[in-house]
């Protein structure tokens, strides 16, 4: 499994404009992160992305969080098992 989510991380990674990437597991413990600007923040992108889930209709799709700042975009989603926050610079 750790060879898969590296794998993900890495194509993640080299996506145009992509400076960081985190992923958490179901309690908001930090898996996985590479680059800048989410890895100490696993926790708290973990609770954005639930708290926006309890936003949704049930049974739609999992929402996606974004935070804008000046210089790009922080985009998290809560899937299943792992949640996901990809940092990207405009």
């Amino acid at each position: 499994m750790e060879k898969d989510l590296d794998a993900l991380m890495n194509s993640t990674m080299s996506e145009r404009g992509v400076v960081g990437v985190l992923c958490a597991d179901k309690t908001g413990l930090t898996l996985s992160t590479q680059g800048n600007g989410v890895g100490s923040a696993s926790g708290l992108v973990h609770s954005l992305a639930t708290k926006a889930a309890t936003l949704s209709p049930p049974g739609s799709a999992q929402p996606v969080v974004a935070v804008e700042t000046d210089s790009g975009n922080i985009l998290i989603q809560h899937n299943g098992n792992a949640t996901v926050a990809v940092h990207k610079v405009q």
